[in-house]
């Protein structure tokens, strides 16, 4: 089966829950990483984050079957978060261990 690279951008504020909501569909191991995104454009920020230009957010990534994609997402979408979610998938051509 093919792998995917799933990546959901979520506030800071909403880490630990989508995290959980990920840990309950997957036991992959997720790494979570601080964002900083500049703009004007944020439909999804608020007021202070939009006259700023600057939202601070959290990306947690994790790599799974494409199989699980549906119910990754249902398990972030079902949890009690404050703020929206953004995501992406992008394929995994190849990965590996460096030792």
């Amino acid at each position: 089966m093919a792998e995917i690279l799933l990546t959901f951008h979520c506030a800071t504020r909403d880490t630990d829950i989508v995290t959980e909501a990920i840990r309950a569909r997957s036991d992959a191991p997720i790494h979570i990483g601080e964002k900083t995104v500049r703009g004007r454009d944020f439909g999804d920020a608020r007021t202070a984050e939009k006259v700023a230009g600057l939202l601070q957010r959290r990306a947690l990534e994790l790599i799974v079957e494409e199989e699980a994609l549906d119910g990754l997402l249902g398990a972030v979408t079902g949890a009690r978060r404050a703020h929206p979610v953004r995501w992406h998938a992008v394929p995994v051509a190849a990965r590996g261990r460096i030792a």
